[in-house]
């Protein structure tokens, strides 16, 4: 009897010893399940700040003091002034070029039917005015400038007088350009009386080139005078539709020229092109801009030639 107790009681702690290890093997297992688990829930989530700094780093930089902007390029627009020669004789066709959304200036020739009026219009219009004075050219009179127009043969005092009562029958006048004048413009002495009297005005001087042989570059800046030259006559009066030609090229040559003085007429052809062709210039990288701020820009640059611009066509 007391063998067999010693038996039951050796098996039973047999069995307690078997059970306490599986209960210790299953605890280190749930320990070793749970535990990483526990650390993953209590620990700090991981930084996000790799991709939300580089973003803020590209959204903010440009505003950093001497960084420049990463997406933002300086874009160099070419820059175009048209001046519209010949204002005076059809108000239909001032009205028309007039409601272009564009800073065109309007040369105004004086003593015909509307000239006044049509200073009048293109001032209040807040555009600019310019006289568009009668010039001897070659070939008079089968080629004929019209009324108060100026002559080599004229004195000084006939030039002065002549000339202020043109700028009387054209108001507002910022500025002057030849109307004709492939004679007079090669005269040294009467074209340095006609600009005394623009400088003692304040006006400025456009050419017109209507010769090669113009002393006007070199008279402006002897006298000091705001001056530029036309770049391209845009139209033609016997073929009209070279306007729409030369304002479509001006697309393709863009690259050959940094700033251009383009001088048309009021024909229909021409109002039409331009009407069609100006709101593309913003897209196409043109900037067009008023008459006198070209003149001030080119005011520097009086010895290089026609302003390094290679567009130049002249009337015989």
């Amino acid at each position: 009897m007391k063998r067999r107790k010693k038996r039951r009681s050796s098996g039973k702690r047999g069995v307690r010893t078997a059970l306490a290890l599986l209960i210790a093997c299953i605890a280190g297992i749930v320990a070793v399940w749970l535990i990483p688990d526990s650390d993953r829930r209590s620990a700090p989530p991981p930084p996000q700040t790799s991709s939300t700094e580089e973003k803020t780093e590209n959204a903010t930089g440009p505003e950093r003091v001497g960084s420049p902007p990463a997406v933002v390029r300086k874009v160099e627009r070419k820059k175009i002034a048209i001046l519209i020669d010949d204002i005076g004789y059809d108000p239909g066709a001032l009205r028309r070029l007039l409601a272009i959304e564009a800073p065109l200036a309007f040369s105004v020739l004086p003593h015909i039917p509307h000239s006044r009026s049509s200073a009048e219009a293109v001032h209040r219009a807040g555009k600019e005015v310019l006289l568009h004075l009668p010039m001897e050219p070659y070939g008079y009179p089968d080629r004929n400038p019209g009324r108060g127009a100026l002559f080599a043969s004229m004195t000084a005092r006939e030039i002065r007088k002549t000339l202020e009562e043109d700028m009387k029958s054209v108001p507002h006048a910022e500025g002057v350009n030849n109307h004709m004048g492939s004679k007079f413009m090669e005269e040294r002495e009467p074209l340095r009386v006609v600009f005394d009297v623009l400088g003692g005005r304040g006006l400025y001087f456009v050419d017109s080139v209507t010769t090669d042989a113009s002393v006007a570059r070199e008279l402006a800046a002897e006298k000091n005078l705001r001056f530029a030259p036309r770049d391209l006559f845009i139209d033609d009066a016997e073929d009209r539709g070279w306007a729409r030609v030369h304002l479509e090229k001006l697309f393709e040559t863009r690259g050959e020229w940094n700033e251009l003085l383009l001088i048309g007429h009021p024909y229909p052809e021409t109002i039409a092109a331009l009407e069609e062709l100006i709101p593309q210039f913003k897209s196409r990288g043109i900037e067009l801009v008023p008459l006198s701020a070209l003149v001030e820009s080119r005011q520097g640059r009086r010895s290089n030639g026609a302003d390094g611009n290679k567009n130049r066509n002249r009337t015989p």
